[in-house]
C-alpha cells in the first residue's frame, strides 16, 4: 500500500499546478516571455521576494563587443553603429571615473550618469533621446541574454523631438546646383562630379551610403525604364531605384567617356577612388556656402527634398514610401500596391522640379 501523501508534498503539488495554470493562461493571452520570467512575475504578485540579481560576473567589455557585433550583423548603418559605440563607451568612462562599475545595473547609477552626460555634453534634445534609447536597448538585450537587472526598466523615456526636416524649393536647389557647377578652384572634373552628385541625390532620394556604394554594374541605363540596383538598403534589403531619363542619359554619357570596369564606383573622388562620406559632405557644404542659402543642408536634406517634391506632385504617400525605399513599406503595401510604372513616373515627376531636359541638362 502506498504511503500517505504528506501535507508538504500536497502543498508542493498545489504550487506546481498553480504555476502551470499561470503559464498556460499567459500563453493563451499571447504572452511569450520565458517561462521562468513568468514564474518570477507570479511570485512577485504573490508578494514573494526573489533574491536581487546583481549582475556580478558579467563582463561588460564582452557584452559590449557582442552587442556591437549584433548591430553590425543586422546591417545597421555605420552612423548607427558609431552612436551605440559612443554611448556605451561614454557610460563605461563615467563608471571608471565615479568608481561605480560594480553598481552599473542599479537605476540610481544610470540616473547619475545621465545627469553627468547632460551636464558635460549639453546635448540637443534629439541627441539625448538617441543616446538614452541606445543605452536602453543595450541593457534590455543584456538583461534578456545574461539575466542581469535592467536599470532602465522603470526610467521614463525622454520625449522624442519631432522637428520638421529641412527641404529645398526648386529655386533653392537651382542655386545650390549653380554654385556646385562654378567652383572657385578649377580642378579637372570637380564641377562635373559635384553637380552630378547633387542631381543624383535629389533625383533618386538615395541615402548617402546607398549613393556611395553604387557601382557601374548596378546601373541599367539602356532599358526603356532606366534604374539602378540598391544592393544594401536600410535593413539589408535590395531594391530597384528608378532613374529619371535625363539623369540616365547623363550617366550613360559619362560611362562612354571613361569606360569604367563593371565593379568601379559610379561616384568617385578626384583621384578615382570611391567617394567617401566626408568628401560627399564637403561637396554639399561647399555648394551651400557659395549659394548663400541659410539652411543647414546635408545629403538627408536632399533625400527629404525628393520626398517633399514627390508628395507635392502626386499627393500619394505610399508612392513616396516606395520611391525612397522605406523599410516599413509593408505597413501600407497590404492595402495599396505600387506598380513599377508608377515609380518611373515618380522619377519623371521629380525631374520636372529641376527642369532636367532630355539632353541631360538642367537649369
Amino acid at each position: 500500500m502506498n504511503a500517505a501523501v504528506s501535507p508538504l508534498q500536497a502543498a508542493d503539488r498545489a504550487a506546481l499546478t498553480s504555476l502551470q495554470e499561470a503559464i498556460g493562461d499567459a500563453r493563451t493571452r499571447g504572452d511569450r516571455r520565458p517561462a521562468f520570467t513568468l514564474i518570477a512575475a507570479c511570485l512577485d504578485e504573490l508578494g514573494i521576494a526573489l533574491p536581487e540579481r546583481s549582475g556580478r560576473g558579467v563582463s561588460l567589455e564582452q557584452a559590449r563587443q557582442e552587442w556591437l557585433g549584433r548591430v553590425r550583423s543586422a546591417n545597421r548603418s555605420e552612423s548607427a553603429l558609431r552612436a551605440y559605440r559612443v554611448a556605451i563607451d561614454d557610460l563605461f568612462s563615467f563608471l571608471e571615473r565615479a568608481g561605480r562599475r560594480d553598481s552599473v545595473f542599479r537605476e540610481e547609477t544610470i540616473v547619475a550618469y545621465l545627469e553627468d552626460y547632460r551636464r558635460r555634453a549639453q546635448p540637443a534634445p534629439a541627441t539625448y533621446y538617441r543616446h538614452f534609447t541606445g543605452l536602453r536597448r543595450f541593457f534590455r538585450w543584456l538583461s534578456r541574454r545574461a539575466g542581469t537587472p535592467d536599470p532602465f526598466l522603470d526610467l521614463e523615456t525622454p520625449s522624442n523631438p519631432r522637428t520638421e526636416a529641412t527641404w529645398l524649393t526648386a529655386e533653392e536647389f537651382g542655386r545650390l546646383l549653380e554654385a556646385a557647377s562654378s567652383p572657385p578652384k578649377r580642378r579637372r572634373g570637380l564641377a562635373e562630379r559635384d553637380r552630378l552628385v547633387l542631381l543624383a541625390l535629389v533625383a533618386t532620394g538615395l541615402r548617402r551610403s546607398e549613393l556611395i556604394a553604387t557601382d557601374w554594374a548596378d546601373l541599367d541605363l539602356d532599358n526603356q525604364q532606366p534604374s539602378l540596383l540598391v544592393r544594401a538598403g536600410k535593413g539589408g534589403k535590395a531594391r530597384r531605384q528608378p532613374l529619371p531619363k535625363a539623369l540616365a542619359d547623363e550617366l550613360r554619357g559619362l560611362h562612354e567617356r571613361i569606360r569604367p570596369a563593371a565593379d568601379a564606383p559610379v561616384f568617385c573622388g578626384l583621384e578615382g577612388g570611391r567617394l567617401q562620406p566626408a568628401i560627399l559632405a564637403n561637396i554639399i557644404t561647399r555648394a551651400a556656402e557659395r549659394s548663400g542659402l541659410e539652411k543647414h543642408i546635408t545629403a538627408h536634406t536632399l533625400r527629404h527634398t525628393a520626398a517633399t517634391w514627390l508628395r507635392q506632385e502626386t499627393g500619394d504617400a505610399r508612392l513616396v514610401a516606395a520611391y525612397l525605399g522605406h523599410a516599413d513599406l509593408s505597413t501600407v503595401s497590404r492595402y495599396a500596391h505600387v506598380a513599377d510604372n508608377e515609380l518611373h513616373s515618380a522619377a519623371a515627376a521629380i525631374a520636372t522640379r529641376v527642369n532636367m531636359g532630355t539632353d541631360g541638362s538642367s537649369s
